[in-house]
């Protein structure tokens, strides 16, 4: 795969396109162009006059900033967030999204988040008592992690979203008609096809929390329309077409967000928090989201 990089801070990419006006020049040939959401306007245009061609962002501002350039353009699907912008994104993040970008048919391996050694748990959630005991067992693994109270609290939020996105929205019947979506506070059995499952697991270093549904139902408008409309005071969507409140749970208490969806087969979510940020730059720093389907 040839990737143009388009960055005006030599020191951050010594290597990349550093006038946005030399860009069109290197484009032949090129499957992917990585920029700054500060040109993201310039992305765009290049995009829809390159069809093939696709686009990563990365950003050191608020998420909601660049998320206009998402929802115009199918072809960005990618943003990564960073410290700053003297600071290039996060090293095994971008390798982990370039490797996924190259086997576009391969989900990673759940280790694949965490270095060797680590540490967790998963089990599948047969209904809605045992969802409440695994939000607890989330907040009580956390807390043992010697992390800030609010730590444990949003995984817990975060656990309790991403379970109900998986045992009330994903499934659906034999006509492709929800199940549950229209009542989300009715206690639930799912059938052993429908449970979705949790994964939670740490290495000292980052915190990774993953729920898998077998149904893969998740389309991309829901990732960034609901995460743009939650973040910019939208209600709750009740019509099977993403909450955006739900979705600014998942952007409030993680790094990164990473979407895998394999059509009719399962939908992957996976949320990351590094534990060697405080709250305060935690809050700051930007943030990343991602979406593949194969």
């Amino acid at each position: 795969m040839r990737a143009i990089v388009l960055e005006r801070n030599k020191i951050v990419n010594p290597v990349g396109v550093e006038d946005p006006a030399e860009v069109e020049q290197h484009l032949d040939g090129a499957q992917l162009i990585v920029a700054d959401a500060f040109d993201g306007d310039l992305i765009v245009q290049l995009v829809r006059r390159n069809p093939a061609l696709r686009a990563m962002l990365f950003t050191a501002e608020p998420l909601d900033r660049c998320l206009r350039y998402t929802l115009e353009t199918p072809q960005i699907s990618n943003i990564f967030g960073r410290a700053n912008f003297e600071s290039p994104p996060r090293d095994w993040e971008m390798t982990m999204i370039l490797r996924r970008m190259l086997r576009p048919q391969e989900t990673p391996p759940f280790g694949s988040y965490l270095h060797w050694g680590f540490t967790g748990f998963q089990e599948k959630i047969a209904g809605t008592n045992e969802r409440n005991g695994i939000v607890t067992k989330v907040s009580q693994f956390i807390s043992k992690l010697g992390v800030p109270k609010r730590v444990g609290e949003m995984y817990a939020e975060l656990a309790h979203e991403m379970l109900m996105n998986a045992m009330f929205d994903a499934p659906v019947d034999a006509q492709g008609k929800p199940k549950y979506a229209l009542d989300r506070k009715a206690a639930i059995r799912l059938d052993e096809a429908e449970q979705p499952t949790l994964r939670l697991a740490t290495d000292g270093a980052r915190v990774v929390l993953q729920v898998v549904d077998p149904f893969g139902g998740l389309q991309r408008k829901h990732v960034f329309n609901g995460l743009a409309r939650g973040l910019a005071g939208g209600e709750m969507d009740t019509s099977h077409g993403g909450a955006g409140l739900g979705m600014v749970v998942c952007h409030n208490s993680t790094m990164a967000m990473i979407f895998d969806v394999v059509r009719g087969e399962k939908t992957e979510v996976t949320g990351i928090f590094e534990l060697d940020l405080n709250l305060r730059e935690f809050r700051t720093q930007g943030k990343s989201l991602h979406y593949f389907e194969a």
